[in-house]
């Protein structure tokens, strides 16, 4: 297959920290430059973000509803290639992204390609970054592990235009778990399959305070409690209400472990016997509870 030309769409809100190097990571790709382009979908931001990217050589649109879902389907409908690539605003793909995720598709039966993403490295982690590094849910797909079809995540995502096409793009009525749903119903919809490419690597740029942790993990909950509601009853899915309400009972149980396991190690943080990370793991684990 000739290489294919790839269209990138990237949705940002307040993103002006970020939305630039994103930008230049993809400036740099070890990838035909007459065979790319990179649509930012603005999503209503107040910080800057629209006058930043403005100033990039990227086709720059805005999306009138708020939320991924639909600044998403605003870029891959108004993008020109035939296969659409999704990352992130606070994302870093690595040089050979592009080019990876457009190996695959010289199979026509697979309909989406995505890869590994990994924490962004920089030595001034905090102890919330590592955590998110070690336990982010975004490290976990395995093609046909998961608890009902393979998933490709949006932060590493690519679709034939065809895909989209024929389901219709993202549910617009989702405001978290909507990548999911997509790949489900790519499986369910265009028979074909989902492709796992260890090249395609991007770079993330994790939650770094409590607060962020804490609201992305509820995010993470809510999204698996939508897609229980959607796909439940569906021959092979597994998550039913008795597990849910089983994890969440282990999660009350696991509160006074949390407290006790905690009050013991700020001890041993004081005498020297702990890192300042492993004192802060179990009020960093009950922040992130929600969703585990």
């Amino acid at each position: 297959m000739k290489t294919p030309r790839i269209s990138v769409v990237v949705p940002v809100y307040n993103g002006a920290q970020t939305i630039e190097a994103c930008v230049r990571s993809l400036l740099e790709q070890d990838y035909p430059p007459e065979l790319r382009e990179i649509l930012i979908v603005e999503n209503g931001s107040t910080d800057g973000t629209a006058e930043i990217a403005a100033q990039l050589p990227v086709r720059l649109l805005r999306s009138t509803l708020r939320g991924p879902a639909p600044a998403r389907n605003v870029g891959w409908r108004a993008s020109t290639a035939e296969i659409i690539a999704f990352t992130d605003a606070d994302c870093l793909p690595e040089r050979g992204w592009l080019r990876s995720l457009a190996a695959a598709y010289v199979d026509e039966a697979v309909a989406g390609v995505g890869g590994p993403i990994v924490a962004y490295a920089h030595p001034s982690r905090s102890v919330v970054e590592q955590f998110a590094e070690m336990h982010s849910p975004l490290n976990s797909y395995s093609e046909g592990s998961r608890v009902y079809l393979p998933d490709l995540y949006t932060a590493n995502a690519s679709y034939r235009r065809a895909a989209l096409e024929r389901v219709g793009g993202f549910d617009q009525r989702l405001v978290t778990g909507d990548d999911v749903d997509l790949a489900w119903r790519v499986h369910l919809c265009t028979g074909c399959r989902l492709h796992w490419a260890p090249g395609a690597v991007v770079q993330h740029h994790h939650r770094s305070t409590y607060a962020g942790l804490a609201r992305q993990y509820r995010q993470y909950g809510f999204g698996e409690v939508l897609l229980d509601t959607m796909y439940r009853g569906r021959q092979g899915y597994t998550r039913t209400p008795a597990r849910q309400l089983w994890r969440i009972a282990g999660q009350f149980a696991a509160l006074p472990r949390y407290v006790a396991s905690s009050i013991v190690r700020q001890v041993r943080y004081a005498l020297g016997r702990e890192s300042e990370y492993r004192r802060l793991e179990p009020r960093l684990c009950l922040t992130a509870s929600p969703s585990t």
